[in-house]
């Protein structure tokens, strides 16, 4: 990275569904304090950004502003890169989420929005595994199930900045559960991620047999999974199916080098997660490397404080080349 001066360090904020972290990040990719809390659920749409005020104020209170170049945000999708918010998202609790213009209205630095899964993988490309590689897939399995791509040293977003949704490709006709986007089903989400596991072990169960409604949560069944339960181990590998359907349509749709995998569905579960999908990708295409995030939970976290070391005026023809232009809110 080319420093144009002596601001190295960011305010990076991850705003998942269930977890709420603010962090100030060095442009090494070190974080130098962080605050973990939960997100809120109550209030108003503006109730994140207040959230985000209160955080960040918090890490700068014995912190100099003189060297923090930005502000960057990390939350689900969908986003309005146009409006600087967050419209609908599924696994949170409010309508649309405000979040560059009431935080432009309260500190001096710029403020950078993204898609969770955009900045995911540009803390792979910048901090991670995809250090030296063009081309990125980043699959996060968590609450949901989303991706980011960096495609041909440029991050991808897509007409409205949504490019790579890939928890809403369809990966099943047999169960036909629905999303938790209540717009489709099949999608990768209603499967995968750790909301809906539970619910797709249930479908799975009916018909064969099986009692396991005291199998509440994707960590009791994962859990059993662990302790050599059988028909958990079952499910896993069926898990998996789905698992390799979904990387398949990544291959085929980007052709990446790489395709890194996070969230805590993952990270909790390497193995039962990584080994049946893998069994069960296509070889239509040259198979890229497909590896768990080393940055564990930090990932959008650090992808947040990439997204303000990589803007717009520090891009040289390999980085990407696009950044927001936002309107009033």
């Amino acid at each position: 990275m080319k420093k144009r001066n002596q601001k190295n360090l960011a305010i990076a904020v991850d705003i998942g569904a269930t977890n709420f972290r603010t962090a100030i990040v060095d442009d090494k990719g070190r974080i130098i304090k962080k605050i973990l809390t939960k997100t809120v659920r109550q209030g108003n749409n503006f109730a994140i950004s207040k959230q985000i005020t209160r955080e960040t104020n918090l890490l700068l209170k014995d912190q100099s502003k003189a060297n923090i170049l930005g502000l960057g945000v990390s939350i689900a999708g969908p986003i309005d890169f146009k409006r600087g918010g967050s419209i609908n998202p599924p696994n949170l609790y409010f309508n649309c989420i405000p979040i560059v213009d009431p935080l432009k209205k309260v500190f001096s630095f710029p403020v950078v929005l993204y898609n969770d899964c955009n900045v995911g993988v540009l803390a792979e490309k910048f901090f991670g595994e995809g250090k030296k590689i063009s081309n990125v897939v980043y699959i996060t399995m968590s609450t949901g199930v989303g991706g980011g791509v960096f495609m041909d040293g440029r991050l991808l977003l897509g007409k409205d900045g949504n490019a790579a949704e890939v928890g809403h490709i369809t990966v099943d006709t047999q169960y036909n559960l629905t999303c938790t986007c209540k717009k489709g089903r099949g999608h990768w989400e209603a499967y995968a991620s750790g909301r809906n596991i539970p619910k797709f072990f249930k479908a799975w169960t009916k018909g064969k047999n099986l009692d396991f409604r005291k199998l509440n949560s994707a960590k009791d069944i994962f859990e059993e999974a662990k302790s050599g339960d059988k028909i958990c181990l079952w499910f896993i590998e069926d898990l998996g199916k789905i698992n390799g359907r979904g990387i398949s349509n990544v291959i085929a749709a980007y052709d990446p080098e790489l395709i890194v995998l996070g969230g805590s569905v993952v990270l909790n579960n390497k193995q039962l997660i990584l080994k049946p999908a893998l069994k069960n990708v296509d070889k239509f295409l040259r198979q890229p490397k497909i590896k768990v995030s080393i940055l564990g939970e930090d990932a959008p976290l650090l992808g947040a404080a990439a997204s303000v070391f990589y803007n717009e005026d520090r891009f040289t023809s390999e980085e990407m080349r696009i950044l927001p232009s936002y309107k009033v809110w």
